[in-house]
């Protein structure tokens, strides 16, 4: 069967005429974000499976011409309504060998990111619910996913820029980068 093309996630994108399948390219990133506002914690609650019912930190796949600090912008947004800004980066994970016919490589990187606006809203369809908890209060909810909480512990109890930080300045004045434990890097191709 020949793919056609499909809007979905806001592009084009090659897709069975006759079933679901979408290809969205041959790699994952995942992106994560812990957003804290007056001590609270923002989860969005799952609406389809996998783990329909489960409550985690909002976040989902980058494309692969998005820079990731975007993504989970665009990620925490579209899925909680919260408009946030990248602060640093908690934890990251990286797998090889893709299941399931899925891609080979995976990248997941969770974020800090600052409360810029907004209230916690959900679409009733990938995201059935979504609000502000207190760790107290995670305690008593129903399916709050480990890695999410982990998340949460760490961003809450990690000085500012404790690890990978945005440098939007970047090296010379040239296109942003990064800082790792606050200690800019800065290539060279000449050696």
């Amino acid at each position: 069967m020949t793919l056609t093309t499909k809007l979905d996630g806001g592009r084009e994108r090659p897709a069975c005429p006759s079933c679901t399948y979408i290809h969205y390219g041959d790699f994952s990133i995942g992106c994560a974000g812990v957003v804290v506002r007056d001590g609270k914690a923002l989860l969005v609650q799952r609406g389809q499976n996998p783990f329909a019912g489960s409550w985690q930190i909002p976040g989902g796949y980058a494309e692969h011409d998005e820079p990731l600090s975007e993504a989970v912008e665009r990620e925490v947004l579209e899925e909680s309504g919260i408009e946030a800004r990248v602060r640093d980066v908690i934890a990251f994970r990286h797998s090889l060998g893709g299941s399931l016919g899925g891609p080979s490589t995976n990248i997941y990187v969770i974020f800090r990111l600052e409360s810029l606006g907004g209230e916690p809203r959900f679409d009733g369809d990938e995201i059935a619910n979504a609000g502000f908890f207190s760790l107290d209060e995670m305690t008593r909810m129903d399916a709050v996913q480990g890695l999410s909480r982990w998340a949460i512990e760490k961003a809450l109890a990690a000085e500012d820029h404790h690890g990978l930080a945005p440098d939007t300045n970047g090296p010379g004045g040239g296109r942003p980068g990064w800082q790792l434990f606050g200690v800019r890097a800065v290539y060279s191709l000449d050696g």
